[in-house]
């Protein structure tokens, strides 16, 4: 008899922290656009082609990012020393090659996108700290 009571009871522990679980709101870091994008897409199923559509989503966010933040410390002026935004300016056009040398070796495959955003987002970090 006892035993009757304490299946249902053992069946709600189980329950509520599972329902908590999906009732819960996913929480994400500031960059974080890849990951919501890829559950964004849920139920599709995990695949090269959905890589590449988050990659490419995820890397359009962080370019506007990265140009905002570098185009926030002016226009570059060449006369005299350089300023801040020229050495910014400079500092990125070295960052591209780096990011294109890095990646190319999955320049064919969906992997080169995922690669660019992910030294893109670390580059956007990087900016974040340096610039406030």
């Amino acid at each position: 008899m006892k035993t009757i009571f304490l299946y249902p009871l053992i069946l709600l522990f189980f329950i509520f922290p599972l329902n908590a679980e999906t009732n819960k709101q996913k929480e994400y870091g500031k960059y974080d656009f890849y990951s919501k994008c890829l559950d964004d897409a849920l139920p599709r199923t995990m695949n090269n082609g959905l890589v590449y559509e988050c990659s490419m989503k995820s890397k359009e966010e962080i370019d506007n990012l990265i140009q905002e933040k570098i185009s926030s410390k002016g226009e570059c002026d060449k006369k005299g020393f350089e300023s801040h935004a020229c050495s910014l300016k400079r500092s990125q056009k070295a960052f591209k090659t780096y990011y294109q040398t890095e990646c190319t070796w999955n320049k064919y495959g969906t992997m080169y996108s995922y690669c660019e955003m992910m030294l893109k987002k670390d580059r956007l970090k990087w900016l974040d700290k340096t610039l406030g």
